[in-house]
């Protein structure tokens, strides 16, 4: 259990217990094909951001073409080059990329990156548009709170002259089948989480690794 802190306005009801929170965005893809890109999907791997009720216009991505890759790993090797020159100059040496490692999971990894996975009528369609950091506002974040009988997604303001809090959108906990974490990415801050119906999303921990160790301890512990 953790107790709200000074920022925190939003707090569950008298007989509810909070677990857990903390600030959260769809995730990102890293690899080759599909670094810095995200997609929204329904089970024939067709886009379905347009059909999302309620969601404001985003980017449209494409996977990153051989020739990107090409261009994009040439402007990354010369920029950790020319760092190296200049940190051994100064005696100092430059911060290493994180290693990925391999993909359990390439079709969605690497091939592709859906965020969202979801048939219609599906609970992952109803998650709300502001997880997105391509869409949300800057001075806004998101947030994943999890209680003894809920898991909740809060929106609030990154202003702490000018806090406030909301729910954006919320569902039983009996609805979640499963939290899982998924390391291929950089920091391996990633998450699924897979709901009864089928439906799954993909989301990256801003705040580190303890918030996904609590969400998937009490989804398998089976706290309801």
């Amino acid at each position: 259990m953790i107790e709200p802190s000074y920022r925190h306005h939003w707090k569950p009801p008298e007989g509810e217990e909070l677990v857990t929170r903390g600030r959260v965005s769809f995730a990102t893809g890293a690899a080759g094909r599909v670094e810095g890109r995200r997609w929204f999907r329904d089970t024939e791997r067709r886009d379905i951001q347009d059909e999302l009720a309620g969601w404001p216009t985003g980017p449209t991505y494409r996977p990153r073409s051989w020739f990107d890759r090409v261009v994009w790993d040439g402007v990354v090797t010369v920029s950790v080059l020319l760092l190296t020159i200049v940190f051994g100059l100064l005696g100092g040496s430059p911060a290493q990329p994180e290693g990925l490692g391999t993909s359990e999971d390439p079709e969605n990894e690497e091939k592709d990156f859906p965020v969202v996975w979801a048939a219609p009528g599906t609970i992952a369609r109803t998650l709300p548009w502001q997880l997105d950091p391509a869409r949300r506002p800057d001075p806004d974040i998101t947030e994943l709170a999890l209680t003894d009988r809920r898991l909740l997604v809060l929106g609030g303001l990154k202003d702490p002259g000018d806090p406030w809090e909301e729910v954006l959108w919320e569902t039983d906990l009996s609805t979640v089948t499963a939290v899982e974490r998924r390391p291929f990415g950089v920091g391996g801050r990633d998450f699924r989480i897979t709901f009864t119906d089928g439906s799954w999303c993909r989301l990256t921990s801003l705040e580190g690794q303890d918030l996904i160790h609590q969400l998937v301890t009490t989804v398998h512990d089976g706290v309801r």
